[in-house]
């Protein structure tokens, strides 16, 4: 069920990605939105994003038309889709619950970040694994813990203002990683 799940998930992918760059077309500042617009051509390409990528592009998601609040209607649905979220809301119930719903992994990632991922079965390794976006019944158990460990750095250096950053890297992570 895991794989018929996670390929629902995986067919919203592009949607995702392409809502994200429609939205980057529209920032003002060349710099931060060609880093953003390559990031998302790399993705497509089969790439995987650095760390660094991804915190370079971090200010676009705070306080621009990035935000969970200021994503178009549609974007919203998708990445709501990707956490298997109902999309069938009005939009404010939409935004708030999707941004309910990022933050609440947020706080788990902190917790697991405190507790350490040598704590963790397999079992739960890929639980906590596909929570976030991978789906890690195809994967070793090295490859699920250097996923997990690269998320951590990033959701635990990520304030709750950017989110949106987080809700989009379900997909800029996990796209290419069993590649």
């Amino acid at each position: 069920f895991l794989d018929v799940y996670d390929s629902i998930r995986r067919d919203l992918y592009p949607d995702v990605l392409q809502s994200l760059e429609l939205a980057a077309r529209s920032l003002p500042e060349p710099q931060p939105r060609e880093l953003l617009q390559q990031l998302c051509t790399q993705v497509q390409g089969g790439a995987r994003p650095h760390l660094a990528q991804l915190l370079a592009v971090r200010s676009l998601f705070s306080g621009s038309p990035l935000m969970l609040s200021r994503l178009q209607v549609d974007h919203v649905r998708a990445l709501s889709q990707v956490l298997f979220l109902t999309p069938h809301l009005p939009a404010v119930l939409l935004r708030h619950r999707l941004l309910s719903h990022v933050l609440e992994i947020r706080h788990l990632d902190r917790a697991l970040l405190h507790l350490g991922l040598g704590q963790l079965s397999e079992e739960e390794l890929r639980a906590a694994c596909y929570l976030r976006g991978l789906n890690s019944t195809h994967l070793g158990w090295a490859e699920c813990r250097a996923w997990l460990e690269q998320w951590l750095r990033l959701s635990c250096e990520l304030q709750a203002s950017e989110a949106s950053l987080l809700a989009h890297s379900m997909v800029l992570l996990s796209l290419n990683y069993s590649r």
